[in-house]
Protein backbone atom coordinates (compact mmCIF):
# COMPACT_ATOMS: atom_id res chain seq x y z
CA UNK A 1 0.00 0.00 0.00
CA UNK A 2 2.46 2.66 -0.89
CA UNK A 3 1.18 5.76 -1.26
CA UNK A 4 2.61 9.41 -2.06
CA UNK A 5 1.77 12.16 0.64
CA UNK A 6 2.46 15.86 -0.08
CA UNK A 7 2.30 18.01 3.14
CA UNK A 8 1.76 21.54 1.43
CA UNK A 9 3.04 23.38 4.27
CA UNK A 10 5.27 20.34 5.73
CA UNK A 11 4.85 19.19 9.26
CA UNK A 12 4.99 20.70 12.52
CA UNK A 13 8.64 21.48 13.03
CA UNK A 14 10.07 20.33 9.74
CA UNK A 15 8.23 22.90 7.39
CA UNK A 16 11.10 22.03 4.65
CA UNK A 17 9.60 18.15 4.07
CA UNK A 18 6.67 18.15 2.28
CA UNK A 19 6.80 14.74 0.40
CA UNK A 20 6.48 11.39 2.35
CA UNK A 21 5.63 7.84 1.08
CA UNK A 22 3.37 6.03 3.65
CA UNK A 23 4.37 2.22 3.42
CA UNK A 24 3.58 -0.39 5.53
CA UNK A 25 5.28 -1.95 8.05
CA UNK A 26 6.90 -5.41 7.73
CA UNK A 27 4.81 -7.93 9.99
CA UNK A 28 3.08 -5.06 11.50
CA UNK A 29 -0.53 -4.05 11.11
CA UNK A 30 -1.09 -1.25 13.27
CA UNK A 31 1.98 0.67 12.57
CA UNK A 32 3.01 2.21 9.10
CA UNK A 33 6.02 4.39 7.87
CA UNK A 34 5.94 8.16 6.72
CA UNK A 35 9.37 7.93 4.56
CA UNK A 36 10.76 11.24 3.30
CA UNK A 37 11.22 11.72 -0.12
CA UNK A 38 13.38 14.27 0.01
CA UNK A 39 16.13 13.30 2.97
CA UNK A 40 16.42 9.29 3.04
CA UNK A 41 17.63 9.37 6.34
CA UNK A 42 14.31 10.64 8.09
CA UNK A 43 10.77 9.02 8.68
CA UNK A 44 8.32 8.88 11.29
CA UNK A 45 6.27 5.52 12.68
CA UNK A 46 3.10 6.68 12.76
CA UNK A 47 -0.42 4.76 13.92
CA UNK A 48 -3.88 5.04 13.98
CA UNK A 49 -4.61 6.49 17.50
CA UNK A 50 -8.51 4.55 17.76
CA UNK A 51 -7.14 1.30 17.86
CA UNK A 52 -5.99 1.96 21.15
CA UNK A 53 -8.33 5.21 22.10
CA UNK A 54 -11.34 4.81 20.55
CA UNK A 55 -12.45 8.12 22.26
CA UNK A 56 -9.90 10.24 20.43
CA UNK A 57 -11.27 13.14 19.61
CA UNK A 58 -11.15 17.15 17.74
CA UNK A 59 -12.16 19.47 16.13
CA UNK A 60 -10.51 20.62 12.53
CA UNK A 61 -11.07 23.92 11.87
CA UNK A 62 -12.45 25.26 7.91
CA UNK A 63 -9.31 26.12 6.97
CA UNK A 64 -7.68 23.03 7.76
CA UNK A 65 -10.43 20.97 6.14
CA UNK A 66 -9.68 23.38 2.82
CA UNK A 67 -5.83 22.15 2.80
CA UNK A 68 -7.17 18.87 2.26
CA UNK A 69 -10.16 18.51 0.56
CA UNK A 70 -13.13 15.98 1.70
CA UNK A 71 -14.16 15.93 5.05
CA UNK A 72 -15.34 12.53 4.81
CA UNK A 73 -12.31 10.58 3.37
CA UNK A 74 -9.63 11.72 6.21
CA UNK A 75 -7.15 9.35 7.70
CA UNK A 76 -6.24 10.20 11.08
CA UNK A 77 -2.55 8.86 12.48
CA UNK A 78 -0.29 10.15 15.48
CA UNK A 79 3.28 9.48 15.21
CA UNK A 80 5.05 6.78 17.74
CA UNK A 81 8.49 7.32 19.48
CA UNK A 82 10.06 3.69 18.80
CA UNK A 83 12.15 2.54 21.85
CA UNK A 84 13.84 -0.46 22.86
CA UNK A 85 11.98 -1.35 26.15
CA UNK A 86 8.53 -1.65 24.54
CA UNK A 87 6.59 -0.11 27.80
CA UNK A 88 8.55 2.86 26.52
CA UNK A 89 7.11 2.97 23.32
CA UNK A 90 4.84 6.21 23.37
CA UNK A 91 2.42 7.85 21.00
CA UNK A 92 2.08 11.98 20.38
CA UNK A 93 -1.29 12.63 20.53
CA UNK A 94 -1.09 16.81 20.63
CA UNK A 95 -0.46 16.69 16.69
CA UNK A 96 -1.79 14.69 14.54
CA UNK A 97 -1.42 14.08 10.86
CA UNK A 98 -4.30 14.11 8.71
CA UNK A 99 -4.32 12.24 5.73
CA UNK A 100 -6.68 12.44 2.70
CA UNK A 101 -5.09 8.87 0.68
CA UNK A 102 -7.79 9.54 -2.15
CA UNK A 103 -5.80 13.31 -2.54
CA UNK A 104 -2.55 12.77 -1.59
CA UNK A 105 -2.47 15.93 0.51
CA UNK A 106 -1.96 15.66 4.38
CA UNK A 107 -1.26 18.15 7.17
CA UNK A 108 -0.37 18.12 10.88
CA UNK A 109 -2.49 20.15 13.85
CA UNK A 110 -1.74 21.10 17.12
CA UNK A 111 -4.26 20.04 19.68
CA UNK A 112 -4.50 22.20 23.01
CA UNK A 113 -6.35 19.84 25.20
CA UNK A 114 -5.18 18.65 28.34
CA UNK A 115 -6.37 15.14 27.92
CA UNK A 116 -3.73 13.89 25.29
CA UNK A 117 -0.22 14.29 25.84
CA UNK A 118 2.57 14.06 23.45
CA UNK A 119 4.44 11.06 25.22
CA UNK A 120 1.21 8.40 25.43
CA UNK A 121 2.46 5.03 26.78
CA UNK A 122 1.43 2.26 24.24
CA UNK A 123 1.78 -0.74 26.53
CA UNK A 124 -0.15 1.29 29.13
CA UNK A 125 -3.04 1.96 26.60
CA UNK A 126 -3.04 -1.64 25.76
CA UNK A 127 -3.15 -3.09 29.04
CA UNK A 128 -5.88 -1.29 30.48
CA UNK A 129 -7.94 -1.62 27.24
CA UNK A 130 -7.07 1.81 26.13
Amino acid sequence: MDKKIHFPKGLIGLENYHDFMLSELPDQTQFWLLQSLEDEHFGLVITNPFWFMPNYDFELIESEIGQIGAKEQLDVFVTVNVAVIPENITANLMGPIILNQSTGIGFQTLIADKRYTTQYKLMSAKLIGG
